[in-house]
């Protein structure tokens, strides 16, 4: 079962998706909100903003799950904060060279990918990932 919620109106500013048993997915040309937020028992978020119309300012998506991780892909130039906990899983996020990223958080079993360092005054992804089991892995995109 699995309840998304998303509007069409510009005066909704935040994506609700609450699943038992599924994950959040967009990919390809889509409108992304300010904030998405995202909770299931099992399922995990995959987002890839690379075709995806941003707002102004940055993105936030908000994840939590028992079991499922975040996985997440920006274009050039897009900010956004993750704030991610799972007791089983991680985030695996990839970004454009020059995007600086800022990982902070807590991991009992699992690492993080070092804070990567981008061009001053240049897009910047601020991640905050508190896990059991898994990390986060920052990418470059190709």
């Amino acid at each position: 079962m699995e309840i998304t919620k998303n509007t069409a109106s510009p005066a909704r500013r935040t994506e609700w998706s609450l699943s038992l048993l599924g994950g959040l997915k967009h990919r390809g040309a889509f409108e992304a909100r300010e904030r998405t937020v995202h909770v299931a028992a099992v399922g995990g978020a995959k987002l890839d903003h690379t075709d995806a119309k941003l707002p102004a300012g940055s993105t936030r998506l908000v994840k939590a799950a028992l079991v499922g991780g975040a996985e997440l892909a920006y274009p050039e130039g897009a900010c956004a904060e993750v704030d991610a906990f799972s007791l089983f899983g991680g985030v695996d996020l990839t970004v454009p060279a020059g995007t600086t990223v800022e990982v902070s958080g807590f991991s009992l079993i699992g690492g993080r990918s070092r804070s990567l360092a981008g061009e001053p005054g240049g897009a910047v992804v601020k991640v905050r990932a508190y896990s059991l089991v898994g990390g986060v892995k920052v990418r470059r995109d190709q």
